[in-house]
């Protein structure tokens, strides 16, 4: 069988080295005095295409990463330190098309030997490994990856964005969840849309995915098994990585205000040949309101057909579609404010989203941990949040109590996870003045189980009787 060109593997120096080629000399000629500056607004004036790429912008990204997991008992205990970054350049815009092209680095400055598995309980790190790739631990150091390459239109009126190629998105269920060195990124074709009613329309097809933690794009259905793929529902390791095909990702989303404080969203991501996923959203309140609620529905059923419905090669079987409910009132008391949340996901099945596209749209979300792969979830959290714009401040204390399935129960606890409590702190400092662009921020947070039976090392391994901290410093120009 033929391999087209761009389903080849991508080499990540060359990678770099094609966008530093692009770049740089971009770079060189971007710097020009005020009257050599055109309009941004070419849709308005005359602006020849090679002026519109000569006076693009760079941007970019420096991280610098600290990460440590601390394990109860004898399980070994890890640290990375990692550094590493973006860099980028976008054009002006040509009758309001532009060009965006960017790559990403990441290097190993100090890390445990993560290619050893524990020597107790024979398991492989867990978090750490997630700043460098996940699938061969050997390589810490020279990674790179092409993070965004794109054609971007955006209508006269501005109401109507189209954006093609590899890039980011930020939705429910496809988000970056950028809590490694890069974040979880997409390709296809994705618009965007606000009607003169204030209705706004998003959605698109989806056929590749950069998962984080990793430098290489996968078709949407090799994407679904790049992590861990836990147990199928007869308690057997999942093998569906290796039979799934799919089109890739088709989703659809409508957002109606009903009235001045009131909102409707409904969502609809349809894997082709694997599942779909509805969501009916309905906000009361804006954000900085002195009161607000929020709740959410999702239901998910199982499209499947061939070997993708097989029971044992399923995703997810023809039986096991889920209902998850999610909820939160907010109160906002100056610069404090409250969040308390609640998500019940039903006995009918588990719910399943592919922990490579994003992290859950649950209001109970907290750092580090997921009720992916659950069914029969009971979850509340309550978020303590100080934030003052000013001083550039903000202060999150979380706690968390998870009651999921026995571990013994695979058709509802794909991953083993015991119940637990969670307990975390999440300070940000946003630098201001000569240091604009520069921030950082410290998560603590530590899990504990509350099993009648305390698990054991191996079941507990990376997931409870922990402690894991990371200090952030980034610094975007």
């Amino acid at each position: 069988m033929t391999t087209l060109p761009w389903d080849r593997p991508i080499n990540g120096r060359w990678v770099l080295a094609l966008a530093l080629l692009l770049v740089l000399p971009m770079f060189g000629v971007a710097q020009h005095s005020e009257q050599d500056i055109p309009s941004n607004d070419t849709l308005r004036g005359e602006s020849k295409l090679y002026e519109v790429m000569k006076r693009g912008e760079v941007d970019g990204r420096f991280r610098q990463y600290t990460m440590v997991t601390i394990n109860d008992g004898a399980p070994r205990d890890y640290h990375a330190v990692a550094f590493g970054g973006t860099l980028g350049f976008t054009s002006q815009r040509w009758h309001g098309a532009r060009f965006k092209l960017s790559g990403g680095y990441t290097f190993d400055l100090a890390s445990s030997d993560l290619t050893v598995p524990d020597p107790v309980t024979g398991l492989p790190n867990r978090y750490e490994i997630g700043l460098y790739d996940v699938n061969d631990p050997r390589i810490t150091n020279d990674l790179a990856y092409l993070h965004e390459f794109q054609l971007d239109w955006l209508a006269t009126n501005g109401r109507t964005n189209l954006i093609f190629g590899k890039q980011e998105l930020n939705t429910p269920f496809l988000n970056p969840q950028d809590g490694r060195m890069h974040p979880s990124l997409f390709e296809g074709l994705w618009a965007r849309h606000r009607t003169a009613q204030g209705t706004r329309l998003e959605g698109g097809w989806i056929y590749r995915v950069a998962p984080r933690g990793t430098r290489e794009w996968y078709p949407v259905a090799e994407s679904m098994s790049v992590y861990p793929t836990g147990k199928n529902v007869d308690g057997e390791a999942s093998m569906y990585g290796d039979v799934l095909r799919s089109a890739g990702i088709f989703a659809l989303s409508a957002r109606h205000p009903l009235g001045r404080k009131l909102a409707l969203s409904l969502w609809d991501v349809y894997t082709e040949n694997i599942f779909n996923t509805a969501m009916l959203q309905l906000d009361a309140g804006e954000k900085e309101d002195r009161w607000s609620l929020s709740g959410m529905a999702i239901k998910q059923d199982p499209t499947a057909t061939g070997n993708n419905a097989v029971d044992s090669l399923a995703y997810m079987p023809e039986d096991q579609g889920s209902w998850a409910f999610s909820g939160r009132l907010r109160n906002v008391l100056g610069k404090f404010r409250w969040q308390l949340n609640y998500t019940r996901i039903t006995a009918h099945g588990r719910y399943l989203m592919p922990r490579e596209w994003g992290r859950d749209p649950f209001y109970t979300f907290l750092p580090r941990e997921r009720n992916e792969g659950l069914g029969d979830v009971d979850a509340a959290t309550l978020n303590l949040i100080w934030k003052d714009t000013r001083s550039g401040w903000r202060i999150e204390v979380d706690g968390g109590l998870y009651r999921l399935p026995e571990l013994s129960d695979a058709r509802l606890n794909k991953y083993a996870m015991p119940s637990y409590t969670q307990a975390t702190i999440n300070a940000q400092y946003q630098f201001r003045g000569a240091w604009q662009g520069l921030a950082a921020q410290f998560i603590g947070l530590a899990k504990v189980p509350i099993t009648d039976a305390d698990p054991t090392e191996r079941q507990s391994f990376n997931k409870v009787n922990m402690l894991h901290i990371d200090l952030i410093i980034n610094y975007v120009f």
